[in-house]
């Protein structure tokens, strides 16, 4: 990438990979127009209409329509806690809540 510098072994990964540095979505949800930057990525979202949920947790049984949803759940019942704020030392199983943690320190 002339842009960042990573290397691609593909012509196709490298072609959607400027679609970060140019902002591009070409893809739109035809049922909300939520707009993405990849066809797989549209195609995900999609199971968000439908409705479908073919990924179970087989600890509890709640069904996700993603496996990265169903990844994250797994947390819960592992207690792990990998993510951890340098500031006050606060653990949090999600990213995203360490973020919105990470707030807290800025008021």
């Amino acid at each position: 990438c002339d842009v960042c510098g990573k290397a691609f072994a593909l012509k196709r990964s490298l072609n959607l990979h400027y679609l970060i540095h140019t902002k591009e979505k070409p893809h739109s949800c035809d049922v909300c127009g939520k707009l993405f930057s990849r066809k797989d990525s549209l195609n995900l979202h999609y199971l968000i209409h439908t409705k479908e949920k073919p990924h179970s947790c087989e600890v509890c049984g709640k069904a996700f329509a993603l496996k990265k949803s169903l990844n994250l759940h797994y947390l819960i019942h592992t207690k792990e806690q990998p993510h951890s704020c340098d500031v006050c030392g606060k653990v949090f199983s999600q990213k995203n809540n360490l973020n919105v943690h990470y707030l807290t320190h800025t008021k």
